[in-house]
């Protein structure tokens, strides 16, 4: 065929597709399904032309303008809707839980420095109650004064009752926060953050039991804790992953590694700061509430086990595999059982 009859006769679907390109790219959502499925058919019809010209008429301007067409036509039928909520409630149910399993290692290392600064701190103060002012220098002088009275600083109507609510629970999320981004020291900030943590809750719970009070603290603390402590974890790991990324770079360049590690810690960050506007909110309202210590108790276990549900258990159906044509005469393996072997058995 003769380019110029080529043209000729397959010209006006060009027309109509560019036609089509320029309405979509501007007000797709408004386009009807009819124009949908039209470009859709255009642009299939367009791929061949281009390969027909690539073959008949090489180096010829009509092929250079046949392959910007499907170029352009391409980036808009098979573009994914930025911004999209669905997009965003897809990665809160599947992505955000998949990041946290992937960061297992960091997690449980970050755990494991909480963990030991805890029993540490409490078998200290549990046997020399006056560790707890090595260990808390002029917090615990603080926190004595008002458990001296009976009194849990969350509830005490005393002048020193913004001084000890601040210091049981710092702001968690300048804690996350300052626990990633010492991930580029290291992740050294990110084990002393969760030490110190740590060291903060034993030291205070074996305090309030000393003084008969560990019911009402531990009732405050559970409801909205699991959530918060989780989340600290996290901000731990995530620095701990970059942390490790800086000196463990394997086979990427130590700057790829370290932007690889940083986009996966920066949604365990993300993630986690969504979950502390639900701790925020139950500690907010919740917690320092008159309910019986039992349902606060019972609460906190409920939402530790709503929590690990959802990150250890929300994943995608897996869907089977569909092979071509071409693949089953080259003799790959097929998703499914066996039929061969189930017949001859």
């Amino acid at each position: 065929m003769q380019r110029d009859t080529f043209i000729k006769i397959r010209k006006g679907d060009w027309e109509e597709l560019e036609n089509l390109l320029a309405r979509a790219k501007h007000r797709l959502r408004r386009m009807s399904g009819s124009d949908l499925l039209r470009m859709g058919d255009l642009y299939l019809a367009a791929t061949s032309d281009f390969a027909m010209a690539q073959r008949d008429f090489p180096g010829s301007p009509v092929t250079d303008y046949l392959n910007g067409l499907i170029a352009r036509a391409h980036a808009i039928i098979y573009r994914e809707p930025a911004g999209s909520w669905t997009r965003v409630g897809q990665w809160f149910r599947y992505g955000f839980p998949q990041a946290y399993r992937d960061a297992g290692g960091y997690i449980a290392l970050s755990f494991a420095a909480f963990a030991a600064g805890a029993f540490v701190s409490a078998i200290l103060v549990a046997i020399h109650p006056s560790a707890a002012d090595t260990l808390l220098p002029g917090q615990a002088a603080d926190l004595r004064s008002i458990m001296s009275h009976h009194h849990l600083w969350m509830k005490a109507n005393t002048a020193n009752h913004p001084i000890a609510a601040n210091f049981i629970m710092v702001n968690n999320i300048t804690v996350a926060l300052e626990a990633f981004a010492g991930g580029i020291l290291l992740g050294i900030p990110a084990i002393l953050i969760e030490g110190y943590n740590g060291i903060m809750l034993g030291t205070v719970g074996t305090m309030t039991g000393q003084y008969g009070l560990a019911a009402g603290f531990w009732s405050f603390v559970v409801p909205h804790g699991v959530i918060e402590l989780s989340v600290i974890f996290m901000a731990g790991g995530a620095g701990l992953m970059i942390g490790d990324s800086i000196l463990r770079p394997g086979r990427l360049r130590r700057r790829d590694a370290l932007v690889r590690a940083a986009r996966h810690a920066l949604q365990l960050t993300l993630g986690g700061a969504a979950l502390l506007v639900v701790a925020g909110t139950i500690e907010g309202f919740f917690s320092p509430s008159d309910a019986p210590d039992w349902i606060k108790v019972a609460v906190g276990v409920l939402t530790g086990i709503l929590l690990y549900s959802y990150l250890l258990g929300s994943r995608p159906r897996e869907v089977a595999r569909r092979y071509s044509l071409e693949e089953l005469i080259a003799g790959e393996p097929r998703s499914g059982p066996d039929l061969a072997s189930q017949t001859s058995a």
